[in-house]
């Protein structure tokens, strides 16, 4: 039978040796038993994870974190609403929190880890499912936050409470859900200052001309939305009349119709790039995503000067157009059977 060891009564200078011996995750979970052991835990061992991923599901939470000097081996806790499932893997079963065991709330618990590890905000959240807790709170306290994922089986009343609260923080959202029915919530989402917008929606949502001309994201991708031929050149023709003016500068998206350099309205002039020749297109502003290379193309040039090129990309059945500015614009047509 063995003797339970009271940690926290041991002298300070043996529990540094202690803490010293800890895997970071390790010190993370000591650092939730109590407001004591989270003061201690940041006192005798600072650690700041490279990354924190944070994952809300129905019935619980998984925050996982890479660490330089483990050799960015990704290591991870979770927090149950109820009793931690019998999991077969030891390790992954004791790095499992209820609000039972520990007496935090799920909110409690992402602050008291944030608070240990020194970390403003985690680098991506995810949500999905029906989450049966609350982490509106903790999400409330977060002033940045990189990147936002909606999933497709999240629901939609927390989806949009999500997207509420990060829409103004998070540079990169990406949906794999619409969480909107009314069109008005959509496009006052649409008109806020994201780096980048990636809709994938297997409901094949309607993009309208309006709802593009609204979007102010840098880069926009829209792979799961119809979107007509039509309204792409009613786009393009109000871009080179200068009546389009957001801060869209790469766009790639699909139309599910004939569409190719043929279908280009003649005011705007377009011009063939040879494809013989490799360009750079640059964002005006740092983003996580490369610069984009592409060969041929048709630009376009507006009286003010500013350009556009236009490319098409035929993948599998799709052709992808893409759009930049200088600013690049993209299509995809779905190619019959």
């Amino acid at each position: 039978m063995t003797t339970p060891l009271p940690l926290l009564r041991l002298p300070r200078l043996v529990l540094i040796s202690v803490f010293k011996h800890m895997e970071p995750v390790e010190v993370i979970a000591v650092s939730l038993l109590s407001k004591r052991a989270n003061n201690l835990s940041k006192i005798l061992r600072k650690i700041s994870p490279r990354y924190i991923y944070l994952k809300v599901n129905s019935d619980h939470l998984d925050i996982s974190f890479r660490f330089e000097s483990w050799n960015g081996l990704g290591q991870s806790l979770s927090f149950y609403t109820e009793n931690a499932p019998d999991l077969a893997d030891v390790v992954v079963r004791n790095r499992a929190f209820t609000d039972g065991n520990i007496g935090l709330s799920a909110s409690q618990w992402l602050e008291r880890i944030l608070d240990v590890t020194n970390c403003e905000s985690p680098a991506k959240i995810s949500v999905d499912g029906t989450p049966q807790f609350d982490v509106c709170d903790a999400f409330a306290t977060l002033t940045k936050l990189p990147s936002l994922l909606i999933k497709e089986s999240c629901d939609e009343s927390f989806a949009k409470k999500a997207l509420d609260i990060f829409s103004t923080i998070a540079p990169e959202t990406t949906l794999f859900k619409i969480p909107y029915k009314n069109r008005e919530e959509f496009q006052t989402f649409l008109k806020t200052n994201l780096n980048y917008l990636f809709i994938y929606s297997h409901c094949f949502w309607r993009f309208s001309l309006d709802d593009l001309l609204v979007t102010n994201a840098l880069k926009v991708q829209l792979l799961g939305v119809m979107m007509t031929a039509r309204d792409l050149n009613l786009f393009l023709i109000s871009w080179f009349q200068s009546k389009h003016n957001s801060r869209l500068e790469h766009l790639t998206l699909r139309i599910f119709e004939m569409f190719n350099d043929w279908s280009l309205p003649e005011i705007l002039n377009a011009v063939p790039f040879p494809r013989a020749q490799e360009r750079m297109f640059y964002y005006s502003k740092p983003l996580d995503t490369p610069s984009k290379t592409f060969r041929g193309g048709y630009d376009i040039e507006r009286s003010d000067g500013k350009k556009a090129t236009i490319t098409f990309e035929i993948k599998f059945n799709m052709m992808y157009t893409r759009a930049v500015r200088q600013q690049l614009f993209s299509a995809t047509r779905q190619l019959g059977n």
